[in-house]
């Protein structure tokens, strides 16, 4: 009788499989960080390409009425944290022209607070005429009128994940106007193209507007009013993102002292002051790179490590100075 051959069937190894299991591995650890930095650079060209529409925006306004929108919209002059401009901001004027006509129907341009108005922590509110009695009342009492916005995914770096829906959040824009080339209160007699109750003209631009910054990115929190208004939530100046420097200008007001004015010391009322008054410069989440949008409608990369006295020199519209990129 013949013999019976029995096959056996061979297993893995437990050095095999750890030596497949470390190949995968070792296969992961090179292919994600190309696979991130594929994803960053779509994300900064998207970013890049919504800058471009608020440019296009912007030339589309000046056509219509010969001239640039004011950055900011305000009687009471310097426009600071203490209370939001009486009139709506260089974002907010140019709603129709961004594609959002239902928006800016919706604002109430000679008084934007009234649009959609929410006291913190209180919801949203009917506005009645007595809710707002001026411009003091936000430093004497401590509470400021938030306007509840409508988010608007154009104003929204997608490589800045800190954004929400809903509330003040939702008025928050990466991008901001350029209104004077060093760190400044808002003003109506700043350098740069947008500013308080500014007309400049793009055809008019001294230094021409290939060389001139109109707007950039900023990391924006909760500063400001939102894209209604011209404040610092909405306008930079010529500083570039840097802690020892645009530190300042990223404070929030939650971190100010909650006291009336009345209550402060003279020396503690006139900190108070200067920190309402703070700005802050332009940054940016992109790998050392911030995205500006030049005055003739180009959107150009600038390094992170830049000197801030030459952005200063590319936001003045009067600088006069050949800028060589």
């Amino acid at each position: 009788m013949p013999a019976v051959r029995q096959s056996r069937v061979r297993g893995f190894t437990l050095v095999e499989v750890l030596v497949v299991v470390l190949v995968i591995m070792v296969l992961v650890a090179l292919l994600l960080p190309a696979v991130q930095a594929a994803r960053e650079a779509a994300r900064r060209t998207q970013c890049a390409n919504n800058l471009g529409q608020i440019g296009i925006a912007l030339r589309v306004y000046s056509e219509t009425h010969s001239v640039l929108p004011p950055g900011s919209v305000a009687v009471t002059i310097p426009v600071t944290q203490q209370a939001p401009p009486e009139g709506p901001g260089w974002i907010a004027l140019i709603m129709p022209q961004l594609g959002y006509p239902a928006v800016w129907a919706a604002i109430n341009s000679e008084q934007p607070l009234r649009s959609f108005v929410r006291w913190p922590n209180q919801g949203i509110t009917e506005v009645n005429a007595d809710l707002w009695s001026g411009a003091d009342e936000p430093a004497s009492t401590g509470e400021v009128m938030i306007p509840e916005h409508v988010s608007v995914p154009i104003l929204r770096c997608p490589s800045q994940w800190r954004f929400g829906t809903t509330g003040k959040e939702a008025g928050a824009s990466s991008y901001a106007g350029s209104h004077h080339s060093s760190e400044r209160p808002i003003m109506d007699d700043s350098d740069g193209l947008l500013y308080v109750n500014s007309s400049e003209s793009l055809e008019a631009i001294p230094d021409g507007a290939a060389q001139t910054i109109l707007a950039g990115e900023w990391t924006s929190g909760n500063a400001g009013f939102g894209y209604l208004y011209g404040d610092r939530g909405t306008l930079r100046n010529g500083l570039v993102n840097n802690a020892a420097r645009s530190g300042l200008g990223n404070q929030q007001l939650s971190e100010l002292d909650n006291r009336p004015l009345e209550e402060l010391t003279e020396e503690e009322r006139e900190r108070k002051l200067q920190q309402f008054r703070v700005v802050g410069g332009f940054s940016s989440n992109h790998s050392m790179q911030i995205n500006f949008l030049m005055a003739d409608g180009s959107v150009r990369p600038l390094a992170t490590a830049m000197a801030s006295s030459v952005l200063s020199r590319m936001i003045r519209r009067d600088d006069v100075r050949d800028i060589e990129f």
